[in-house]
């Protein structure tokens, strides 16, 4: 069966990168894939997908061996059709207290450590109950958003909720509830990511942050590897395009204007 890439990654020691996406269409796929990344996040939240567009994009997973990802709602029709369609790691976002945080495991996994219901996608069909279960729990794994007025005041007890594998910040809504709205990088904020990711280690979760992937960050990611980071989104499928296009153009048109002088 094939194993959560992302997972067996951050247990090695080693970095996995992603990105997110929004795009639907399983060419986004295919193009993270032969781009070398290992994961692709793909946005069920905040960007409406019919469910043959997901399915669709989770089979091309599958097929380029790059791990399926899913960002949903905090309910549990929403998160059990995500895994059923084969997705291997959940994130919930809008994570500010211990019980979003709970009912979010009881929804993902299957007792006793849960409350999921029996089923899976296609593709598993020819594996046992058990396997499956065996499978699922050695290589599902969820991830939530701390953010937002709740999650910067309840982050040290959010992190120690068992059966959470991942933790992740939000650092616009952070930015909203520190009283600075859109200034994501601002110090301020960045400190407050900071002590999150610090608690979430002490309490032996994996972390996942997103960050443009552009040099004048390379810093900061180093410093967070250093402080045991292990998973990174480089930024959006569709922010990354208009950032290639953008500098593009403007190296075209400055050597178009040069010539034509």
């Amino acid at each position: 069966m094939p194993k959560n890439r992302v997972k067996q990654t951050y247990e090695s020691g080693k970095v996995a990168f992603g990105t997110n996406v929004a795009i639907p269409s399983p060419i986004v796929v295919e193009v993270a894939a032969q781009a070398g990344l290992d994961f692709v996040r793909i946005d069920n939240y905040h960007v409406r997908w019919n469910p043959e567009s997901l399915a669709d994009m989770v089979r091309s997973c599958y097929d380029q061996d790059i791990t399926p990802w899913i960002r949903c709602r905090n309910d549990a029709w929403a998160i059990m059709t995500a895994l059923d369609m084969g997705a291997q790691a959940i994130s919930i976002s809008n994570i500010g207290t211990v019980e979003r945080a709970r009912q979010a495991v009881a929804s993902t996994f299957y007792p006793p450590k849960g409350e999921r219901e029996m089923a899976r996608a296609h593709r598993f069909r020819s594996m046992s109950g058990q396997e499956y279960r065996e499978f699922s729990a050695n290589d599902v794994f969820l991830s939530v958003q701390v953010e937002g007025d709740e999650g910067i005041v309840n982050y040290k007890e959010i992190v120690k909720v068992e059966g959470l594998n991942c933790i992740q910040t939000g650092r616009n809504d952070i930015s909203s509830a520190l009283g600075i709205p859109g200034q994501e990088f601002d110090p301020r904020v960045i400190d407050m990511e900071d002590r999150i990711v610090g608690a979430a280690l002490e309490a032996g979760k994996q972390v996942a942050l997103t960050y443009p992937g552009t040099s004048e960050y390379d810093e900061r990611i180093g410093r967070l590897i250093e402080m045991g980071v292990r998973i990174f989104s480089v930024d959006q499928d569709f922010s990354a395009m208009r950032r290639y296009y953008v500098q593009a153009l403007s190296r075209l048109r400055a050597a178009t204007e040069a010539s034509t002088r």
